[in-house]
């Protein structure tokens, strides 16, 4: 994430930012140095709004709804457009956990034990799935389940860093209130695929997936009566808050909170359409937006950059190595191992199901650890 590839490289004698030396300055020590308050962007805010915060999939996704109804004989290009997300943005979030885990000195030794468990773990689970008839639609399955606390628990996690980074503090009650709201929709989300045999996927990576239900439908309207419960709840803390306070909730968190929210809860009719966009242009954009902050934060700015101009530093080599390097390796992941057990004779579609559900499982347990903004350094380079 030249000149650009030296300045981007970590010092062994830092200094603060407006400094001038040739130097690199990581920016947790930056911020020690010199009390400035933070940035109120990840990379800058056309950047955030499109990437982060729900912009990209919103304009991709009302762009097809149009196309169609204008061209309604015509197949729609944007098929393609997925695709390419697919290989670009939604392949690469993953392999930027990789990225992190390996190439990040402080978070390997904090997850050394953890990250070799996981790691033993999903392998284990990968062999499995390989010789064992049944199990990749299993893990199929609960990859589908699964990625609705993933997805929100990201959206959520995001949201705190704008309400930090713009100084919106809410204290215990306030942001018990915001994660139920959070948690009633994951609660709600993965209810519904159980009560519902429509909402339950049966075709997935090449895999035909069982439903398990159906749960009583009452217990779905109790869940939905509590989500919409939560969800005012959290509407009214705003109102009482700005009321008070004369603080309003920061516009990015509110994106982003209203589309985690939204892909969940909006009918069939349109989540059947939309889903095919949430992975790449949704989940895997905004996470390469704070992966990328992140890992040209903590390698050091140039010197006389701020936080508040890291977005010059995208199309700078270092940067550009680092998204290159994350394409490769998505796309060896997701293509070159599947094609690889193929050539030893296994199914491709086992073989594919496989690797996609195990290092997406791996992909989650190692998030969960490496994002923890109760982590003093990683939330001091978040917010930054």
């Amino acid at each position: 994430m030249n000149a650009g590839e030296a300045v981007l490289k970590k010092s062994t004698n830092p200094v603060p930012l407006k400094v001038v030396a040739p130097v690199a300055v990581p920016v947790e020590q930056a911020v020690e140095s010199k009390k400035t308050p933070p940035y109120s962007w990840i990379l800058n805010p056309a950047v955030d709004l499109i990437f982060c915060c729900g912009g990209l999939l919103w304009f991709v996704f009302f762009a097809n709804m149009f196309f169609k109804a204008s061209f309604p004989n015509i197949n729609s290009p944007f098929i393609l457009l997925t695709i390419a997300g697919i290989h670009i943005l939604s392949e690469t979030h993953t392999a930027a956990t990789l990225e992190r885990l390996h190439q990040s000195e402080p978070t390997r030794k904090a997850l050394s034990t953890f990250g070799k468990v996981a790691a033993a773990v999903c392998f284990i689970l990968g062999i499995a799935s390989l010789v064992t008839p049944g199990l990749p639609s299993i893990f199929a399955k609960i990859y589908l389940i699964w990625i609705v606390q993933h997805f929100m628990a990201q959206s959520y996690g995001i949201a705190l860093i704008y309400c930090y980074k713009r100084n919106y503090i809410m204290n215990l009650w306030e942001k018990r209130i915001f994660k139920l709201a959070i948690d009633a929709t994951i609660v709600y989300a993965i209810l519904k695929q159980f009560t519902f045999k429509e909402w339950s996927v049966e075709k997935f990576i090449g895999q035909s997936l069982p439903f398990w239900g159906p749960l009583p439908e009452s217990l779905f309207a109790v869940v939905d009566i509590i989500l919409k419960i939560s969800i005012l709840a959290f509407v009214s803390m705003i109102a009482v808050k700005f009321v008070r306070e004369r603080k309003v909730f920061p516009l990015p968190a509110a994106l982003l909170t209203v589309t985690g929210i939204a892909i969940f809860t909006l009918p069939k009719s349109v989540t059947s359409s939309l889903w095919l966009y949430v992975p790449a242009f949704y989940h895997g954009s905004q996470y390469l937006v704070v992966s990328t902050s992140y890992y040209l934060k903590e390698r050091g700015l140039p010197e006389n950059v701020s936080t508040s101009e890291i977005g010059k530093l995208l199309l700078r080599p270092t940067t550009l190595k680092y998204f290159a390097t994350l394409f490769v390796v998505g796309i060896f992941i997701y293509g070159g191992l599947p094609g690889l057990l193929q050539d030893f004779g296994i199914d491709y579609k086992i073989a594919y199901a496989t690797i996609f559900c195990v290092i997406n499982f791996h992909h989650f347990l190692i998030d969960a650890a490496i994002w923890r903004l109760r982590d003093p350094r990683v939330k001091k380079l978040l917010i930054a």
